[in-house]
């Protein structure tokens, strides 16, 4: 899975945030739509047109990202559920939850270094 299937995700969710409309998204609304494995559908169903997850859900351009992308998040609340706040900072709001989460699995994910000198500045 390349990592930009999941950058681009949270920008779209940043995005839903920054509207202030989603509010009434709760975690535990979000966590059940994880469970059953609705979550990005329930967010293209309930964003409408704020939200184009054509790339993630009608392409293979990210493969099965649907499918990666439940199974991890149900991984995490399976291991993590419950203890939101505590870990993540995270009781209020669902969107909140799925930015985190998803920053969880980029977290978890390998080989991704930064474009070396793109600040100017060099690193090691």
């Amino acid at each position: 899975m390349k990592h930009s299937a999941l950058t681009l995700l949270v920008l779209h969710l940043n995005a839903l945030l920054d509207t202030g409309r989603y509010d009434s998204i709760t975690v535990d609304e979000v966590e059940d739509r994880i469970e059953d494995g609705s979550i990005l559908r329930f967010l293209r169903e309930r964003a409408g047109q704020d939200i184009d997850l054509s790339l993630h859900l009608d392409t293979k351009t990210y493969g099965n990202f649907e499918r990666f992308y439940v199974t991890y998040l149900q991984s995490i609340l399976n291991a993590y559920g419950g203890r939101e706040s505590r870990k993540w900072g995270v009781q209020n709001r669902g969107l909140c939850l799925l930015i985190a989460w998803t920053n969880e699995i980029l977290q978890q994910g390998s080989g991704w270094t930064p474009e070396p000198n793109m600040a100017g500045v060099e690193y090691s």
